[in-house]
């Protein structure tokens, strides 16, 4: 008899195990705020509820088309930097997991080899810029993801006023504001679809589309660019409203099931990205627990798609979900 897979819960679980048999623990000190956008953004979630139609039931497929690539699943992996408890080739190795899901990693901080390694295992890699102070370097790492094949390139313009840990602001000292001319003018001289990553306001989204940016991520780079920036779910339906059918809305920060991408996808999202996620799933069973983790979002979307009636993604309404309403002394959004 086979053994069973895990779930996505045990995943997660396994993984903070195994991080925190290894000494590593991410947990917020007690009475702090550090995570109220993203308790704000599980809360709102949670609130979201499915009207299911059991009768004749549809087939569904959870395919699509993004950056050129016709993948399996619209969950991916967001940006990813290597962590100092992070073994070597971590990257790589989240990268042919993902890849054999049929999904595709954006890659954030790193060097060219690690960004090519990744490429090799034939995973679609998206790679995003740091909005760093020096121009050049910008360039720099742009021209280098066009010459090794990635299938995008972006920037993600949350962390130009520095990176949080907790609530210590670090990296101000090579990172900075950007001027819209600039990234107008960076934007023209690529061949790739360039995305926008740290949009929350649709203020920033009109900006994207006016520069020329092919797509944005709404994302509140999981509380580490700007506490109490506003949750991303929360942020989602204003933005994908505005700019949606002028360039591709993508969504991060907080999903953790397939029940959350199709929420995410019912109010504007077209795909919905796993960061911290694929960290713990790469901590439970490496390039196999991530695998599995995205075949089981994918698979509990799929199951929510036929309970509810959508045979294909782009059938995913915001007349899908309903909120319930909050009980009396709950903030309603």
């Amino acid at each position: 008899m086979s053994e069973e897979q895990l779930t996505i819960s045990e995943i997660y679980a396994k993984g903070k195990e195994n991080l925190e048999k290894s000494g590593v623990s991410l947990t917020f000190p007690p009475d702090s705020n550090i995570g109220a956008s993203s308790k704000e953004n599980r809360k709102y979630l949670d609130s979201l509820f499915f009207e299911p139609k059991f009768f004749d039931p549809v087939e569904a497929d959870t395919s699509l088309s993004l950056f050129g690539r016709r993948l399996r699943t619209p969950a991916f992996c967001s940006a990813l930097s290597m962590l100092p408890f992070m073994p070597e080739n971590c990257l790589v190795d989240i990268a042919r997991g993902i890849g054999n899901a049929g999904s595709l990693m954006m890659l954030g901080i790193g060097g060219s080899g690690e960004l090519q390694n990744a490429i090799d295992t034939g995973t679609p890699i998206v790679k995003i810029v740091k909005p760093y102070r020096k121009t050049e370097l910008i360039y720099e790492k742009v021209r280098d993801a066009e010459s090794r094949g990635c299938v995008a390139v972006g920037m993600d313009i949350d962390h130009s006023l520095g990176r949080l840990r907790g609530d210590r602001v670090d990296g101000t000292e090579i990172r900075g504001p950007q001027r819209s001319d600039e990234l107008k003018q960076l934007i023209s001289q690529t061949k790739l679809p360039f995305i926008i990553k740290g949009v929350l306001s649709i203020s920033d989204a009109q900006k994207a589309v006016e520069i020329g940016a092919s797509v944005i991520v709404v994302s509140n780079h999981a509380a580490n660019s700007l506490l109490f920036g506003l949750p991303s779910m929360i942020a989602l339906p204003r933005i994908a409203d505005s700019v949606g059918k002028k360039l591709t809305v993508l969504v991060d920060s907080g999903f953790k099931t397939g029940n959350d991408v199709f929420k995410a996808l019912a109010f504007g999202a077209a795909a919905v990205g796993f960061g911290w996620s694929m960290v713990l799933a790469f901590a439970a069973d490496g390039s196999s627990g991530v695998e599995l983790l995205v075949n089981q979002i994918t698979a509990e979307l799929c199951r929510t798609m036929t309970a509810v009636g959508c045979p294909n993604l782009s059938t995913i309404k915001r007349s899908s979900v309903i909120q319930v309403p909050p009980m009396k002394g709950e903030r309603s959004f």
